[in-house]
């Protein structure tokens, strides 16, 4: 076993740039109640892993997502408040259905926010979060509001049961964090539909620096009107939120809702939105990014006529 431990903690420098203080396991399926956190006797339950580090000391839950259930349901709000305190799922890291989850119990209500990132310098990485039950008091699936974390191949999958869809609720809401990295994450759901009043991304509170790259955005509509990232209102941002080489993609019933703008963009005083070799694509052709001409978005993909074609950086207004 020292030798399998060993092996991980290598893997853990290796992969995300980190040298553990101690590495805590956790297995909700095969764990125990009385765990220590052993790899012999790891944890069987996450928030009590969570405990058991220690905030700035570069400790690590390791989640052993070795079976198809592997899951951790929540029946409250969660906070991982530490910071350089470190969530790794192993598990096979595909993009899409991933084995390591956070869910909410179906019996719960009233979560929002399911958990919450408010812990900075940490690396969250190969997690599944997904919220989805009939509770229209259950909004958002996950928050930051801390700085510097690194969510690494996770997926934010909110707004899992129709009646979530409702004013506020968003699979991911950074409100006033900042200078967050996003890599191969995939943001939404495209199994229940959304209507205008939901969005997979919500910016509040001069949310600043935060980049996503290489991510996918995506849902199923039912609405026009839904835009896929959403600021809040006139300070939602600050300085520059990027998104480098990311697909949005909106679907719905039979082909038949054409989505109006992926984004949704007040009357703004500060922050702007960059898209670096980024697409979406959409039910019928009548979708743009964003439909209010704030000048807010700067994009340099080319557009089809010739007046936004060449390659350069253009502003969207």
């Amino acid at each position: 076993m020292g030798r399998l431990v060993d092996a991980i903690t290598a893997d853990i420098v290796k992969q995300h740039g980190i040298v553990p203080n101690k590495v805590f396991f956790l297995d909700p399926v095969d764990g125990y109640s009385t765990g220590d956190g052993t790899l012999q006797k790891p944890f069987d339950d996450l928030e009590v892993a969570f405990d058991a580090c220690t905030t700035n000391k570069n400790d690590c839950v390791v989640w052993m997502g070795k079976t198809n259930n592997s899951k951790h349901e929540l029946s409250a709000a969660f906070d991982w408040s530490k910071s350089a305190t470190h969530l790794l799922g192993y598990c096979p890291d595909v993009l899409e259905g991933k084995r390591c989850r956070i869910t909410q119990l179906s019996t719960a209500t009233g979560v929002t926010n399911l958990i919450t990132f408010s812990g900075s310098n940490n690396v969250i990485a190969n997690v599944r979060i997904n919220q989805g039950v009939a509770d229209a008091t259950s909004l958002v699936n996950a928050l930051v509001t801390s700085e510097r974390n690194r969510f690494k191949n996770c997926e934010f999958a909110g707004i899992g049961n129709a009646l979530m869809s409702a004013a506020g609720s968003a699979s991911l809401k950074i409100d006033g964090g900042s200078e967050n990295l996003f890599t191969d994450c995939v943001i939404g759901l495209d199994t229940i539909a959304r209507d205008a009043d939901a969005t997979e991304i919500l910016f509040d509170s001069a949310a600043t620096r935060n980049i996503f790259r290489d991510c996918i955005i995506k849902s199923y509509i039912s609405a026009a009107g839904f835009a896929s990232v959403t600021i809040a209102d006139a300070t939602g941002i600050d300085r520059t939120q990027i998104f480098e080489r990311c697909l949005f993609i909106t679907d719905s019933e039979n082909q038949a809702v054409e989505q109006t703008a992926v984004f949704n963009i007040p009357a703004m005083v500060q922050g702007k939105i960059v898209l670096k070799d980024c697409s979406h694509l959409s039910d019928g052709e009548s979708t743009v990014w964003e439909a209010n001409a704030r000048g807010i978005i700067w994009n340099n993909t080319p557009a089809a006529a010739a007046a936004g074609a060449g390659g350069l950086m253009t502003i969207l207004d």
